[in-house]
């Protein structure tokens, strides 16, 4: 938690301490002035300030400590606050009448608190619709209605505070107790401009309430609704509280609050449907452990008396209780605000440890981040989550939004994918932010998961496709060349032996054609042969085989120095052929394009690996240049036999340097068979 945060929650409860003690040393005093005079007729109206500072106060101070960033919970607070102002004040003053001679402040606090009720009851009215649910102006064309709101709660305040107080208290005549700026009549024009700027204002705060149910969501008309009707019975109440009491009036000081909790209990408003599930919980935990030990401590004591130790039994079995009613009321109450038996943050949590628990790429792929999307979205109620792998596929939930945040999914420090979250219109908290984090960390491993097994069935597709056409080609090339050409020499030779006896010359003409064919058979073959694997690594062996090459490359104009860290053990002959392979191919990419002079080759075992490096003193690979078919050949060769290649400048930053790594022995072996799994 940040200092600006504690210092928040430090400020709320202060208000909320101030509220409930000035509320409380009012009514203290009500109960003890009893009839003197002003108390019965300037106090006839407590009940509704002492309720609505209660109400208002209280639940602004716990939605200011839970959300300190939104301005309602500061502003239900101050409305408290005012509200409080308003029956203590007076009320100190009445105290004063009481004890017969005056109090220091008296007079002040009387003519302060005669108009904070109509400063309170003003920001209710006009204010508040405006800035419900989120906080915020419903655009910045609104301001100039914020801008009249606050005139109209000026005028209300500035109206009550010349009010004389003998309108309303008759028992004040003739006491020390007077407005000190009091006018009883004001020029008409005035007269009409206070009472026409809060009817103004209030008729742009019932639009702007319009307007939000009529564009918002499903989410917004719930939590709207629950507001709309805490207005509504507020108005109606307030109204029927004239001729029916003052019970009434303080009655109406509560449907709105509450129309605020349901919806922030029910239907996420403010995001602080968790704070509610845990406050709500703890608190019918602690009233039914002290209702249970009451209860206890009486029974016990009648049965058995009050000295055989009945309070330590009670406590004994509330404490034994405690843990399993937690437990109960947990659910119960989680199921009444987030119409499930788990808060929120449980949930995710979960999917959090399933997705690090899971080994099975289907399952990851096809059900769990299906289903962390969909859960994040509707527990954070958040517009669009999403998952975007490296491959460019998307799981996917919920319509994207103009505003989203990208949270990188990494996974031994590299990115294996990509978090997308569309923002809600209320921004996301510190702690949601760092839930998020928490969730990317878990899917970064489960999306590496789903990318390895992608990239092994990718690979033993390509290794199957690759073997068919290999065997394809090997097909036509027997098939189509072999199979004609000794077919056809086969025929000649039984035709050169019928001849022999005969025509000896013919025969000798027919076999001086099969010949020359027979010896290009054979140099075709050869080929095949070293496309499959090159003669030199069997008649040589992989070092020998790598000097030959090296002095195949070398000249006038290029001088190949080669380093083999004898003796190298023979490796398995997949290696042999890579190896040999990127040696070529580097030497090759050296000749034609770096304008070297000179070149090296290594080749090193290290551990069970071997190092085949190949550098040279040329110009380098340049930033822009895209890696051809034979860079591509070569990172493909390592890959398949589980080891790497980098390409990178040479030593002291100058020319390029080939360096792969390329296990000598492998954990396990892929069955290649004739389907490939989808």
């Amino acid at each position: 938690m940040s200092p600006r945060d504690r210092q928040a929650k430090a400020g709320a409860a202060a208000g909320a301490a101030l509220t409930l003690g000035l509320t409380a040393a009012g009514i203290v005093l009500h109960l003890a002035d009893g009839r003197t005079p002003g108390n019965p007729d300037l106090m006839a109206w407590w009940p509704m300030s002492a309720t609505a500072a209660c109400s208002y106060g209280l639940m602004g101070a716990w939605l200011a400590g839970a959300r300190p960033r939104l301005v309602i919970g500061w502003l239900l607070l101050a409305i408290g606050l005012l509200q409080t102002i308003s029956f203590a004040g007076p009320q100190y003053a009445v105290h004063a009448l009481a004890v017969g001679h005056p109090l220091p402040g008296a007079e002040a606090a009387l003519w302060v608190g005669n108009w904070t009720w109509r400063t309170g009851f003003a920001l209710i009215a006009l204010v508040l619709p405006l800035l419900l649910p989120d906080g915020r102006l419903l655009g910045r064309g609104w301001r100039p209605a914020m801008w009249l709101a606050a005139a109209g709660v000026l005028a209300a305040s500035v109206d009550a505070a010349r009010t004389g107080y003998t309108v309303d208290a008759p028992s004040l005549i003739g006491t020390y107790l007077r407005n000190p700026v009091g006018v009883d009549l004001l020029p008409q024009w005035l007269e009409l401009a206070v009472n026409a700027v809060p009817a103004a204002a209030l008729a742009f705060a019932l639009v702007c309430l319009w307007l939000r149910w009529s564009g918002g969501g499903l989410a917004q008309r719930q939590q709207l609704k629950w507001i709309g009707l805490g207005f509504a019975a507020t108005v109606v109440l307030f109204g029927l509280g004239f001729p029916l009491g003052p019970v009434v009036t303080a009655a109406a000081m509560l449907p709105l609050p509450l129309g605020c909790l349901v919806a922030a209990m029910r239907y996420g408003l403010w995001d602080v449907d968790v704070v509610v599930s845990r406050s709500l919980r703890y608190t019918l935990l602690l009233l039914c452990a002290l209702v249970g030990y009451t209860a206890l401590v009486d029974v016990l004591s009648g049965l058995l008396g009050r000295s055989t130790g009945a309070p330590l039994v009670a406590v004994a079995v509330v404490a034994l209780a405690g843990r399993p009613l937690e437990g109960l009321l947990r659910g119960r109450v989680n199921r009444l605000v987030h119409g499930q038996s788990e808060d929120p943050y449980a949930v995710l949590a979960g999917i959090a440890r399933r997705l690090d628990a899971a080994r099975d790429a289907d399952v990851v792929g096809a059900e769990l981040l299906p289903e962390m999307t969909r859960t994040v979205a509707s527990t954070m109620r958040l517009p669009y989550v999403a998952i975007e792998l490296a491959d460019g596929e998307r799981v996917a939930h919920g319509s994207p939004v103009a505003e989203t945040e990208r949270l990188p999914l990494r996974y031994g420090g590299a990115d294996v994918g990509t978090m997308l979250v569309g923002h809600r219109a209320d921004g996301l908290s510190r702690a949601e932010r760092r839930l998020l984090a928490s969730l990317a960390a878990s899917a970064g491993v489960a999306v590496h998961t789903v990318a390895l097994t992608r990239d092994l069935v990718r690979s033993r597709q390509q290794l199957v496709t690759a073997r068919e056409e290999e065997r394809r080609r090997l097909y036509r090339e027997l098939h189509d060349g072999f199979g004609p050409l000794l077919a056809a020499a086969a025929l000649q030779a039984e035709t050169a032996r019928d001849l022999i006896g005969e025509d000896r010359a013919a025969a000798t003409r027919l076999l001086d054609k099969v010949v020359p064919r027979l010896r290009g058979a054979v140099d075709d073959v050869r080929g095949i042969v070293h496309g499959l694997r090159p003669p030199a690594l069997d008649d040589l062996g992989l070092p020998s085989a790598v000097r030959e090459l090296a002095g195949r490359f070398a000249g006038a104009r290029l001088r190949v120095d080669v380093d083999i860290a004898e003796p190298l053990e023979q490796a398995p002959a997949a290696v042999e052929v890579a190896a040999y392979r990127m040696v070529a191919e580097a030497l090759t990419n050296t000749t034609r394009h770096a304008g070297a002079a000179t070149a090296r080759v290594e080749l090193r075992r290290e551990a069970d690996d071997l190092r085949v490096v190949v550098e040279d003193d040329g110009r380098g690979m340049p930033p822009s240049l895209v890696p051809g078919m034979g860079v591509a050949s070569m990172r493909a060769r390592a890959r398949e036999l589980g080891g790497d290649l980098t390409i990178g400048a040479g030593t002291g930053g100058a020319g390029t340097r080939v360096e792969a790594r390329l296990p000598l022995r492998t954990h396990g072996e892929i069955e290649l068979t004739e389907e490939v799994p989808a």
